[in-house]
């Protein structure tokens, strides 16, 4: 293959990833979105669309819509299989569910957003739950903040000041001092808390789930109505940061008790 021929097929092979983490993000989008969000003209986009949907990578969600195919989410779900996170979990998002009663979360960090990859729904009736793939700002939840929380100090806060701190309700952080000095507390208790930033109603409590190395990989909550929460919140604190430091030390990590930010 010549060089241009490989330049050129290395182009489009990017221009298809794009494409798969852009209708991944937005669950459902609309073909003019897509060449609007990432630049393509409608020729190429829909060249490489119809590569990606003959091969399974895509598939029509109504007219002129598309989300992602089986085969992307069965590779997707081949790598989170493959991951040690996935095999200790389960078990024990079931008992603090089983504990607390109320819906537990886990979600990893994906640029400047908590996927969520994992949740176990609390039997009450009135209730929060997530759709698994959806993703939560770092600044406007518990679980953005408490993967923050386990970082280095100039890690944590090079992330933040790269945020657009985009208001939600009226208690979101909007200011950088405000976000790292929650992110600080965090770090301090071992847990960070969502005081209806992001949906209003709503409170969340988490911790971040640390591997060998004592770097976040993850993290776990529980979240429900904010009077309900707020009611039972220091059983649901325990819960949590036991669960926490269960699923660390299964990890392998040495000591995931909560450690100041240095």
């Amino acid at each position: 293959m010549s060089s241009e021929a490989s330049t050129a097929s290395a182009g489009t092979l990017a221009r298809g990833l794009d494409i798969l983490e852009w209708v991944a993000s937005v669950e459902r989008g609309a073909m003019a979105d897509l060449c609007a969000a990432l630049g393509l003209s409608r020729s190429a986009a829909y060249r490489i669309v119809g590569q990606l949907r003959e091969r399974g990578y895509l598939t029509e969600a109504g007219e002129n819509h598309l989300r992602l195919g089986p085969r992307a989410i069965r590779l997707g779900l081949q790598a989170l299989e493959g991951l040690d996170l996935f095999k200790v979990t389960p078990d024990h998002l079931r008992a603090l569910v089983g504990t607390t009663e109320e819906t537990a979360f886990v979600a990893v960090c994906e640029g400047v957003e908590m996927a969520y990859v994992m949740q176990e729904v609390g039997p009450q009736v009135v209730k929060v739950s997530s759709k698994l793939g959806s993703r939560a700002p770092l600044h406007a939840s518990g679980l953005g903040k408490a993967y923050l929380s386990a970082l280095p100090v100039p890690e944590a806060e090079e992330i933040v000041s790269g945020l657009d701190l985009v208001e939600y309700t009226p208690t979101t952080l909007t200011t950088v001092p405000r976000l790292l000095a929650a992110v600080r507390e965090a770090a301090e208790r071992g847990y960070a808390v969502d005081d209806s930033e992001r949906e209003p109603g709503v409170r969340c409590l988490a911790a971040p789930v640390l591997d060998a190395s004592r770097r976040p990989v993850a993290a776990i909550s529980v979240a429900g109505p904010r009077d309900r929460i707020l009611d039972a919140e220091a059983a649901i604190v325990e819960a949590v940061l036991a669960t926490a430091r269960t699923i660390s030390t299964q990890l392998g990590c040495p000591d995931p008790r909560p450690r100041p930010q240095e």
